[in-house]
């Protein structure tokens, strides 16, 4: 006949309890996550905090409207005009800069002789825009043009886009000294609405 000895039941007791207060913990978690995750919410209350603070999307392809900083009789000129809305803010500061650059003939003086080449936003809110002379290797321009030239492109991108805080001019992708031979490129610039018309 078959008997336990009281030894045997003695060491399997501890371990029984602790196989169910492991299950216990195991089974509290468990209930605890379904519990937080798939309780039913109240009609009308956000699902989540984060899906509360995401505003809506914009829609590539409306129009964004912007202001364009014109060099005309010595000063600059705030002109409203829009552009395509993109999904990408990137892409945006990149037609506007083409806008301000792309009148054609009727462009102010050295604007009208400068494309776009490419740019990019860096740390600390920094925009590098790579500026290329078309058709001729060096722009002609007064003193005052060459820096109203400048602080169209960089008053447009500080005003319109809060992510941009300041801007770097390069000339055919290398950093340059000047645009045509008066003002430094060499810093940083940060709008100047001094040279706006009232």
């Amino acid at each position: 006949m078959f008997t336990k000895s009281d030894r045997s039941m003695g060491t399997s007791g501890p371990l029984r309890i602790l196989m169910v207060l492991a299950a216990l913990a195991v089974a509290t978690a468990v209930g605890y996550f379904f519990w937080n995750h798939y309780r039913p919410v109240a009609p009308g209350a956000p699902l989540s905090p984060a899906a509360d603070a995401v505003p809506a999307a914009a829609v590539p392809g409306e129009q964004l409207p912007v202001t364009l900083f014109i060099p005309e009789n010595d000063t600059l000129h705030a002109v409203a005009t829009t552009i395509t809305r993109q999904p990408d803010m990137r892409l945006e500061a990149r037609g506007a800069v083409n806008a301000l650059l792309g009148a054609g003939p009727d462009a102010p003086p050295v604007l009208r002789d400068l494309s776009l080449r490419g740019w990019y936003l860096g740390a600390g809110g920094t925009a590098y825009v790579d500026l290329a002379p078309t058709g001729q290797r060096e722009i002609r321009a007064s003193a005052r043009e060459e820096l109203l030239a400048i602080y169209a492109v960089v008053n447009t991108l500080t005003q319109n886009f809060t992510e941009v805080r300041q801007v770097r001019i390069l000339v055919d992708g290398r950093e340059a000294q000047t645009l045509a031979g008066h003002i430094d490129l060499s810093r940083f610039l940060s709008k100047r609405m001094d040279l706006v018309r009232p």
